[in-house]
């Protein structure tokens, strides 16, 4: 089974990588970057933040691995 994100906990933030193209462009066309910043490849997402997002890619039908 093909990830589409690997989920990172960095302490305070978490990482979200997407790693299919359709996860890219989910990220390009529907992620508002106010809200969340692109860091080389990966979005910062704010740990407050994070479950929340994690909980709607699950529901668009991502597949998402998880890293501690």
């Amino acid at each position: 089974m093909t990830q589409d994100f690997l989920i990172s906990d960095q302490t305070g933030v978490w990482l979200f990588e997407p790693l299919t193209e359709a996860a890219k462009n989910f990220v390009r066309n529907y992620l508002s970057f106010d809200e969340l910043l692109w860091q080389e490849q990966s979005l910062v997402v704010d740990y407050r933040d994070a479950g929340a997002l994690a909980e709607d890619l699950a529901e668009e039908g991502f597949k998402i691995a998880t890293r501690h």
